[in-house]
């Protein structure tokens, strides 16, 4: 027979002992609980350490709605996918709907804006009780051009119960790996930044696609102006 009680600090070992057996014998009612998941648009100014931007910016929400309409996603898939299913189809960065909620959000974010803060942006969607699809990034405006950083692109994210996500408090960070680029169907007011070389071949940066967003709403107007021209862009004529 083992004598604790004999031994140095045998006792409380004991009792201690004791304790962990009544406890795990007790049905304490725990559980975990996950954050309920539902659509969400949050737009908000980030500071930076410098001042390097034009904000703010006065651009109505119909002026952003005719940009980002623009803008498209092009994932990029590998050689076996492409030979399977051919290469895949760009998509927008965000539907109707969801545009109707974005662009006034962002108008007035960076008409509040200052030369040191970056616009970030949010977009929860709700797939289930447990899953959201993420987009997300930031924005900027430096002279007549404004850039767009796309990091999520209805990325899944899994809501467990007990395990924390962190989408929500890093909007600029993936939430897992995507292989995708961004696209301007008006190619021509497209702006190519510099690049390293190493860049363009590791792709270490997150997608960015920089639009002359003054000389595109300028073709816009003009446009709008010319008799017929809006059947022509509901026909897909450009």
């Amino acid at each position: 027979m083992i004598r604790f009680a004999n031994r140095p600090g045998g006792a409380r070992f004991l009792i201690a002992a004791c304790v962990a057996l009544l406890a795990a014998g007790c049905d304490f009612h725990y559980r975990a609980v996950a954050e309920p998941v539902a659509d969400e648009v949050v737009v908000q100014a980030i500071p930076g350490a410098q001042p390097g931007f034009d904000h703010p910016a006065r651009l109505s929400a119909q002026d952003l709605t005719s940009i980002l309409q623009e803008v498209r996603v092009e994932f990029k898939s590998n050689w076996l996918q492409r030979l399977i299913t051919g290469p895949l189809e760009p998509v927008p960065l965000f539907d109707e709907a969801m545009l109707t909620r974005v662009a006034p959000s962002i108008a007035q974010a960076l008409e509040a804006a200052g030369a040191r803060d970056r616009i970030v942006f949010y977009v929860a969607q709700r797939r289930s009780g447990d899953r959201r699809d993420v987009t997300s990034g930031a924005l900027f405006v430096k002279g007549s051009s404004l850039t767009l950083i796309v990091v999520n692109h209805q990325n899944r994210v899994d809501v467990v119960p007990g395990l924390a996500v962190y989408d929500r408090r890093t909007p600029e960070v993936a939430v897992a790996p995507q292989r995708f680029s961004l696209a301007f169907e008006r190619s021509e007011f497209v702006v190519e930044p510099e690049r390293d070389a190493i860049d363009k071949v590791l792709e270490t940066e997150p997608p960015t696609l920089t639009v002359d967003y003054a000389r595109f709403l300028q073709n816009q107007s003009r446009s709008a102006a010319v008799p017929g021209h809006l059947l022509k862009v509901k026909e897909g004529v450009r």
